[in-house]
């Protein structure tokens, strides 16, 4: 039922500016389609409130066993071995419920906790209790409509604290550090005698890096200025792909408070603040970066005592730091279970490949992000921005983003790139004279392993509160009329026009072959500006814009096809090992592909199979990659060749064996393959390795999504104010009761949008408009 006038002033007197009574909390919280929550309130404290208010109402269950993760709870009632749950699902964690308990209870100790909040600004302190106060107004509902059945006689469910939240921060923070090195620095352990020795369990561990891990966390942005738009004002694209399950999903919101803030787009669980969106007058979006956000320091140990090493000839005692966990064992009885993390005065230390812990040598973890309070005051401050001006300097004077970069366009069509994060403030100069032989290989895999001498300790930048970090004015930063983009590269090419060169490995990299989604994002735009798209006209609207965000153009495929459909005029069977593939079949299936990843493309995961394998052989280009023209190298097969021909059969095998072992048949439309099912429906999903990126398992037929396209927004400025489309890929809800657990998935399926409803007047108008005034 719509609320106005008289009965929208007795609850919250937002029209008047005043509250009638003095409730500690009090919001309007309204929704239109598809459960968007447009949440208003006088002041931060009940802005919260109706924030945690609304979520909970969307994700209750699943964000209430999200915090047993963080408060290292898991064990206690689902045991210790399994390895499960919504960020476990997430890909953020593979841990065991046992392990992963251990590491939060060292991450989020109640000191480290209750610093965190300490350091908190005031407005983001009243946001934060809001939030856990909202969040338990629907918890004590539940004695008059019962809790989602996932949950609803479940042990673990109990209300939230602000260091709840405070803990969800640090665990994001660190997703770029320590959270990637959980098994590291759970392995880590003091050499004994006549023991497996440290060497061979760190030699025994694969590690998931940074560079592998943006693959699953990954984006695409694009801010395009005036010169390139036909309005003259700026417009821009978000497409980050992030999880589809866990606390890492976006929700969709709108944050008012009359007079001091407006913005909306989507945040991620236990966020009382705007991620990715758009305000009146400035739009952004934020990429994964290719920073580093750790350095492992090597420890000179006494050969004596493997728990005493050197600094300068100056003897430290490493520190035992014991967390105990409770453990649900086999009978169902509670039992304490403890472990000893090893904590240097560089941070806690890890066993890793080539990184042992021997009787001469350990490895301490060096991560900044570990006590970088600054996350939700630099949001907080870039939602309130009111220029271009403002938004940047919310983001270089705080230096609190911890691994993404951030691109924006604003009203008067100037565009944005900043690559401004937490990265250990370690230059090239620090770098040749603290790394030494013989672990300068490893940087090739993104760790920076320094000695521990004080000559070697990161000093800070200019920035004042930095604590050996890299200071906003020393880091990648652009602006422009024509546009910005982004595709989880470096800063490097962030706009082919004005290279952003010179800046430390370890902050942004240059020279080398961009991945396919940069090479086609930067190519479309490229087209569109020269006219060659097919479209009219040589500049953007937002309809022209959206044809970039879904199209499912496999760039890879754009290159090679030709060449590919040579090699398929040879179609002898292809003998691998002791299987025979049978070549004339396959290539029936590669013929018949359209080059896209739509839900009705045939042939699709064949061809990424034979590409993906073919690529790996840097041999196979006819034109290598050169750095003076990134975006169009490398390209074409040297089918010329007859080694290279060999190899492209080869790797055609390969690909159809791949998928034989995994059930799939690549003749069958795309959509039948990658889907996903919601009460018993199965909803196609487009993309796949595509600008339009969706990432998964395969196996067993199917693909089962993971990650990938999520809050997906364009905005345009227009003359009367910003125009938003946008689309959660997997709808607002975790709960499968809810009328919003997957109502926006089959316009994903369809490539459709949402105008989204930003004004008063928008949000009233909307067809599903409802009003709740909540107060505490």
């Amino acid at each position: 039922m719509k609320l106005t006038g008289i009965a929208c002033c007795v609850g919250l007197l937002i029209c008047h500016g005043a509250l009638a009574s003095s409730p500690q909390y009090s919001a309007e919280v309204r929704r239109t389609s598809f459960g968007i929550p447009h949440v208003k309130a006088n002041n931060e404290a009940g802005l919260g409130y109706g924030i945690g208010y609304a979520y909970a109402q969307d994700n209750f269950c699943m964000f209430q066993e999200a915090f047993l993760t963080v408060n290292g709870e898991r064990s206690r009632y689902f045991g210790p071995d399994a390895v499960g749950g919504p960020d476990f699902d997430s890909g953020s964690i593979n841990q065991s419920n046992l392990r992963s308990d251990f590491f939060f209870r060292l991450l989020n100790a109640p000191a480290e906790v209750d610093a965190a909040w300490r350091a908190q600004p005031v407005p983001v302190k009243a946001l934060l209790r809001g939030y856990a106060a909202g969040f338990n107004r629907f918890l004590a509902e539940a004695s008059k409509q019962p809790l989602p059945a996932e949950c609803r006689d479940a042990p673990w469910v109990r209300k939230i604290d602000e260091r709840d939240l405070i803990k969800f921060v640090r665990r994001l923070s660190v997703e770029g550090g320590a959270l990637s090195n959980m098994k590291a620095l759970l392995d880590a352990a003091p050499p004994v005698a006549g023991a497996v020795s440290a060497t061979n369990v760190a030699d025994a561990y694969e590690w998931v890096s940074w560079a592998d891990r943006r693959e699953f966390v990954g984006s695409n942005g694009v801010a395009l200025g005036k010169e390139v738009t036909e309005h003259g004002r700026g417009i821009l694209l978000g497409n980050p792909h992030y999880p589809w399950y866990g606390s890492l999903r976006f929700y969709q919101l709108h944050l008012t408070i009359p007079g001091k803030l407006d913005v909306m787009g989507a945040s991620l669980g236990g966020f009382p603040v705007v991620h990715i969106g758009f305000n009146s007058q400035v739009a952004w979006t934020h990429t994964v970066n290719t920073s580093q956000h750790f350095t492992i320091r090597a420890l000179r140990l006494d050969p004596s005592d493997a728990t005493r090493y050197f600094v300068d000839g100056k003897a430290q005692r490493l520190r035992k730091q014991t967390v105990t966990v409770d453990v649900k064992d086999s009978t169902g009885a509670i039992v304490k279970r403890s472990h000893d993390f090893w904590i240097s005065n560089y941070g806690p230390l890890l066993v890793r490949p080539g990184l042992a812990w021997s009787a001469q040598t350990a490895y301490a973890l060096d991560d900044p992000n570990w006590n970088n309070d600054r996350l939700l005051r630099t949001w907080h401050a870039m939602n309130q921005s009111q220029s271009l001006d403002e938004f940047q300097e919310a983001i270089t004077s705080q230096v609190g983003l911890p691994w993404v970069n951030t691109l924006a366009a604003d009203r008067q069509g100037e565009t944005l790139y900043t690559d401004v994060t937490v990265v250990p403030r370690l230059t090239q100069a620090k770098q040749d004279a603290c790394i030494d032989a013989a672990h300068r290989d490893l940087m090739k895999t993104g760790l920076y392993v320094l000695n521990s001498t004080a000559a070697c300790d990161l000093k800070p930048g200019s920035w004042r509160g930095s604590t050996g970090i890299f200071a906003g004015n020393e880091l990648p930063v652009l602006r422009r009329t024509d546009y910005v983009q982004n595709s989880n590269d470096s800063a490097w090419l962030t706009n082919p026009a004005a290279l952003l060169t010179g800046f430390a490995p370890v902050v942004s990299a240059q020279d080398y072959q961009q991945n396919d989604r940069t090479r086609i994002g930067i190519s479309q735009i490229q087209a569109r500006l020269a006219g060659t798209d097919g479209l009219p006209g040589k500049r953007f609207d937002a309809r022209k814009l959206r044809q970039i965000a879904f199209n499912n153009r496999s760039y890879l495929g754009s290159l090679l096809r030709d060449d590919l459909l040579q090699i398929c005029s040879d179609a002898s069977p292809i003998v691998v090992g002791d299987n025979t593939v049978d070549a004339q079949q396959a290539c029936a299936i590669i013929r018949g592909w359209d080059g896209y990843a739509n839900v009705d493309s045939t042939g699709f995961p064949l061809a990424r199979a034979w590409m993906v394998n073919l690529s790996r052989h840097n041999e196979i280009w006819a034109t290598p990659f050169s750095a003076s023209d990134p975006v169009n190298t490398p390209r074409g097969i040297k089918i010329s060749d007859p080694a290279v021909l060999r190899t492209a059969r080869e790797a055609l095998a390969n690909a159809v064996l791949e998928l034989r072992t995994k059930g799939v048949d690549a003749s069958r439309p795309w959509g039948e393959i990658q889907f996903i099912e919601r009460n018993g429906r199965r909803i196609p999903v487009p993309g796949g390795a595509v600008y339009n990126a969706i990432s998964g398992t395969m196996a067993d037929g199917a693909v089962r999504v993971r990650a990938g396209s999520s809050y997906i927004q364009i905005v345009s400025f227009e003359a009367d104010g910003p125009r938003a489309e946008a689309l959660l890929t997997y709808s607002q809800s975790t709960d499968p009761a809810s009328a919003h657990f997957a109502d926006q998935a089959p316009l994903f399926a369809e490539s459709k949008w949402q105008t989204l409803p930003f004004t008063d007047a928008q949000i009233e108008r909307d067809p599903q408009y409802r009003s709740q005034i909540i107060t505490q």
